[in-house]
């Protein structure tokens, strides 16, 4: 068994070899389906009437471009250095790919692997004239968020409830149910992936005042292994004085957990917790289904729909309310091309330093998922008892970020499990490694940069 407190240098990244891990599986299984999808899409894309021939050529020609790319995944094919397709970062890709060395898609790190798949994707399109601003990933995300219709409405209504319609989480003498709201909110957010709400605590405003309101919301946190929301309280509580109060979320996917999202940015300002909410969005279509900024107006896009959400009592209160904090700058979109890099961020502070200042200065950041996760911890086969401070590295200790990780455990890495009794007894009750991989565990890791 490894030290708990290895040095983050010592720590081995997963890699798509590894025996047993999710890297494996989806190397050989998800990728080439992936890759299928996008093949797919722009088939059906490019097979719309009003498409010209010069268009409708370009896209076979990309469809050629990605069945090669696709093939040499099921033939375990070296990985390759990226052609230049006129953008800045294609020589920093293959700087690291050569560091690397020889690897191939069974066999490379598998953080670097999946993030060269989407730059791959990205570098096709850009090197196109008519479909370089194309997401080819928009259908699967439209799809899967209106799907999750009942979940949508039944957490407008209950967010009109809580919070508009009330004053509840403003009134001094109720500082418990301002835990229990911030509590039930943080956990909406950290389940938002999933397309119902069967995980979250469904209270009245009176339960939030009594015991069973609380132990509504300790039986939804049985399944988060790592769970510091007490410690993030008492941070948020011990400097609530703060004029400026900037919160930024590192988002994660769009559709039904970027609505949770922008609910959750939502209720900090509500709450007075935030002065002002920062929403960091990818600059180009990556890992599927992250955020990039057209999905900001294709999210109210859709909320406004009646087609989409026919129930609209509670829609109709509550998009308006966020239209307004979008119009008023409370919430504010930013990207960064570090994200969409496969870098780790331990390599903030060298590689991209403004931004590393910027999440210094800010109030609170917050990262949302699975990808982010594993760039906190550089996805290392870290011991699960290893310390969340620890395994953030440059981002840890005397760092100056004030960092919460809301996380669906759904990779191979998972560390500030608080002892090694619990991660037995976890190993027991979901065998193989299944609590860090199935999505039905989680993590709210926070760490004060002290």
């Amino acid at each position: 068994m490894p030290s708990a407190t290895m040095n983050t240098e010592e720590v081995r990244a997963v890699w798509t070899s590894e025996k047993g891990s999710m890297a494996k599986d989806t190397a050989e299984t998800r990728w080439p389906k992936i890759i299928q999808g996008t093949i797919d899409d722009l088939g059906k894309a490019a097979a719309v009437e009003d498409v010209d021939e010069q268009k409708r050529a370009e896209s076979i020609a990309i469809q050629i471009a990605l069945k090669d790319l696709k093939q040499g995944i099921e033939q375990n094919k070296p990985l390759t250095p990226l052609r230049d397709d006129g953008k800045p970062d294609i020589q920093q890709w293959n700087k690291q790919l050569a560091a690397i060395g020889e690897c191939s898609w069974n066999h490379c790190p598998w953080l670097f692997g999946e993030c060269y798949i989407y730059r791959f994707i990205q570098r096709i399109l850009n090197s196109s004239k008519h479909w370089r601003n194309y997401d080819v990933f928009k259908s699967q995300k439209d799809s899967t968020f209106i799907k999750s219709r009942a979940a949508v409405e039944e957490l407008a209504c209950r967010y009109m409830q809580i919070v508009a319609d009330t004053h509840v989480a403003q009134n001094e003498s109720k500082e418990e149910a301002k835990k229990l709201l911030f509590i039930e909110m943080t956990e909406v957010a950290l389940w938002g992936n999933a397309t119902d709400l069967s995980l979250l605590a469904n209270l009245t405003l009176e339960d939030l005042q009594n015991l069973q309101g609380r132990d509504a919301i300790q039986k939804s946190q049985r399944n988060i292994v790592d769970n510091d929301t007490d410690d993030v309280w008492a941070y948020l509580q011990r400097t609530a004085g703060q004029s400026s109060r900037q919160v930024d979320i590192i988002l994660d996917n769009a559709g039904f957990e970027f609505f949770t999202d922008v609910l959750y940015a939502a209720f900090l300002l509500d709450t007075g917790i935030a002065t002002s909410v920062r929403l960091h969005v990818k600059e180009f279509p990556w890992f599927v289904s992250d955020v990039t900024l057209p999905d900001v107006e294709s999210l109210f896009y859709h909320l406004e729909s009646s087609k989409c959400f026919p129930r609209r009592e509670y829609l109709d209160q509550l998009v308006p309310r966020l239209r307004e904090f979008f119009r008023s700058g409370a919430i504010t979109t930013t990207s960064d091309p570090f994200w969409t890099t496969p870098y780790s961020f331990h390599e903030m502070t060298s590689r991209a330093p403004a931004l590393f200042k910027e999440l210094q200065d800010s109030y609170l950041v917050i990262s949302k998922g699975d990808l982010n996760y594993r760039k906190l911890t550089r996805d290392g086969l870290w011991p699960h008892t290893t310390t969340y401070e620890e395994a953030l590295g440059s981002l840890g200790r005397q760092s100056g970020v004030k960092i919460l990780a809301l996380r669906t455990n759904k990779s191979d890495v998972c560390v500030g499990i608080p002892t090694q009794a619990k991660v037995d007894a976890l190993n027991e009750e979901a065998p193989g490694g299944a609590w860090i991989q199935n999505g039905k565990y989680a993590v709210i890791s926070f760490n004060e940069g002290q």
